[in-house]
């Protein structure tokens, strides 16, 4: 792979990670750790490294291959195929709340009174869509909504800073509590760490000299705005109001608005946002696809993709309907663990596959 993919990639990655740690982890982290996010932060995007050096060290062993291909040469097909399941279901299940996640915040901010039924079938088509280009295309769009995406957070970001309350500093650094830097260690880890989908570039696009290094990067620059919006947020809202606040960086748009300021603009930022969601919407149903399409010998992906979109869409309309069972859902630490457990998968396959290279026989026949 050349640099330049290399850094495509990266900018892939950081649109892929941006939607959800920007806008749904920093009011979770909010509610749950009062002071006490930054270890929690820095230790989760930490162990995020360690997935991605395992993603990056499966996907060079077979570089033209997606790693759905031949990773029943490491594991044995029946371990493998079971893997493969589990992520086809987290992958549409994950979706799901993606497509809840737009009704939730369009629902209740801009498209009041509107059936959640209707907004999942237009974020579901448009989905349907997205993910018929391909993933070559989903990359490719990220270029462009990357240089976007990284001008409004460095707004957003200013405005943060310009009405934070400095003098609240000091308390970062002097509150501990263990349960609490676990949870939001955990909470982190399973938002920054879903690079096991990247496995699925592949043949579009082959992990090479550089990869891990310029991933990295990108996944330095979302812990960075994670890290800066939690700590923004506290400095605004305070502990005690930032945990009624549903969507921080809403509020801040909103209070410029008030002010006279990005009245024009605040329409173009959730614009913005909401292209980076379908991205990672999209790219978790193709990931999907390809689990299913590891079944059907590759035959019949006209009708896999509409089909786990269905899917998603059903789930995301009984959680409609059920919102206290979705809260539940969301924010429990069982699905936590679920995520971290389905995202570790590069870890399990890199570890099998380093004791096995020890065997040249083995080595030879894979290559």
């Amino acid at each position: 792979m050349t640099s330049n993919n290399n850094w495509r990639l990266a900018r892939f990655a950081f649109v892929y990670f941006n939607s959800q740690a920007s806008i749904f982890l920093i009011p979770e982290l909010v509610s749950t750790s009062s002071y006490q996010g930054i270890a929690g932060i820095v230790f989760g995007s930490l162990l995020g490294f360690i997935i991605l050096f395992y993603v990056v060290y499966v996907g060079k062993l077979q570089p033209a291959s997606s790693w759905v291909t031949f990773g029943n040469r490491i594991m044995g097909k029946g371990i493998h195929g079971a893997f493969v399941v589990m992520l086809l279901a987290w992958t549409v299940y994950y979706a799901s709340y993606d497509i809840q996640s737009f009704v939730l915040f369009f629902g209740t901010n801009y498209l009041k009174g509107t059936p959640p039924w209707f907004i999942q079938l237009i974020i579901s088509l448009v989905i349907l869509y997205v993910v018929r280009l391909g993933a070559r295309t989903l990359v490719y769009m990220s270029d462009g909504l990357f240089l976007l995406i990284f001008a409004t957070t460095l707004l957003i970001t200013y405005f943060y800073a310009e009405n934070a309350s400095v003098q609240m500093l000091p308390a970062f650094f002097h509150y501990f509590d263990l349960p609490t830097f676990f949870s939001n260690t955990m909470a982190t880890f399973s938002v920054v760490s879903e690079w096991v989908v990247f496995l699925f570039l592949a043949p579009e696009f082959t992990f090479g000299k550089g990869t891990f290094a310029k991933l990295a990067v990108a996944s330095v620059g979302n812990s960075l705005v994670l890290l800066s919006g939690w700590m923004f947020t506290l400095l605004n809202f305070s502990p005690h109001y930032a945990k009624q606040i549903q969507y921080p960086f809403l509020e801040i748009i909103r209070g410029k608005i008030d002010d006279g300021l990005l009245e024009n603009s605040a329409p173009f930022m959730i614009g913005v946002w909401t292209a980076s969601m379908l991205i990672h919407c999209s790219f978790l149903i193709y990931t999907g696809t390809k689990c299913m399409s590891y079944f059907t010998k590759g035959k019949g992906e006209g009708i896999i993709v509409p089909s786990l979109t269905l899917v998603s869409a059903g789930i995301a309309f009984y959680y409609a309907y059920h919102l206290s069972v979705y809260q539940k859902h969301y924010f429990s630490f069982i699905t936590v663990l679920v995520w971290i457990f389905i995202e570790l998968i590069p870890l399990y396959y890199g570890i099998v596959a380093m004791l096995r290279i020890r065997s040249k026989k083995w080595w030879s026949e894979q290559t």
